[in-house]
């Protein structure tokens, strides 16, 4: 049996365990969480660091394809937890699932703190082109990777995001502290405005370069100086 038809946690530990605040990674359309790395490594300085992969990856999973679902489902995994998330960290689809459970902990008299990296607010779909062009890079960045999932499993739960996150669009309004780093070379002006409606809190830190090079060498050190001026300046606000 090949590595890949082991089935692995969905809520995954990033290292081992230390005491501390909480920081839930949640995963990027196509369902890996590799890119996280460096995050991760960083705020485990501060306490325990999950990562929640794409549902689907595994074998005999069937994915989400809208954002309701993933919320509800990980949702219920954040309650395995030891400790509600003092942090939702996210790129792309990971950044709105984010904002949504962050929604629902608010809901609770909580206010985790969320970071958002290139994420969308406004719906993708309805320029037909854009949408298609989303696909295309996804899938590109997919074929380029060697995340050790069969190709057919990974082309499906992909598609299955792209279809939750180009039908997307951000409503739920709340005052958790917020970061939002988009990329300067993707247009990302409509969604700005929508997350300036709905993100009382908001911080935002544009990150140069593309949506696919937002954690390489290069860019991650800016990145990780962004997160921390931001969880240093929201230490006394987060839950």
């Amino acid at each position: 049996m090949s590595r890949a038809d082991v089935a692995q946690p969905v809520l995954m530990p990033m290292g081992r365990p230390r005491p501390g605040a909480c920081s839930v990674l949640i995963h990027a359309a196509g369902g890996g969480v590799g890119a996280y790395t460096g995050v991760g490594f960083a705020l485990r300085r501060s306490g325990p660091v999950f990562a929640l992969r794409g549902y689907g990856l595994g074998p005999g999973e069937e994915p989400d394809r809208s954002v309701a679902a993933m919320t509800d489902r990980y949702w219920s995994l954040l309650a395995e937890l030891p400790e509600p998330p003092r942090l939702l960290f996210g790129w792309s689809l990971g950044g709105v699932v984010a904002w949504e459970l962050a929604a629902r902990l608010a809901g609770e008299g909580r206010r985790p703190r969320v970071v958002m990296v290139d994420s969308p607010a406004a719906r993708i779909d309805r320029d037909p082109t854009a949408a298609r062009r989303w696909r295309e890079r996804v899938h590109a960045s997919l074929a380029a990777g060697d995340s050790g999932v069969p190709a057919d499993r990974a082309a499906l739960t992909a598609d299955a995001h792209l279809d939750a996150v180009v039908s997307y669009r951000a409503e739920l309004r709340h005052d958790c502290p917020t970061l939002l780093m988009p990329c300067a070379d993707e247009d990302n002006g409509d969604h700005l405005t929508v997350w300036r409606e709905v993100a009382t809190n908001l911080t935002v830190r544009p990150l140069p370069g593309d949506h696919f090079t937002a954690f390489d060498g290069e860019r991650l050190p800016l990145l990780l100086n962004h997160l921390g001026a931001f969880l240093a300046s929201t230490e006394e606000q987060h839950a």
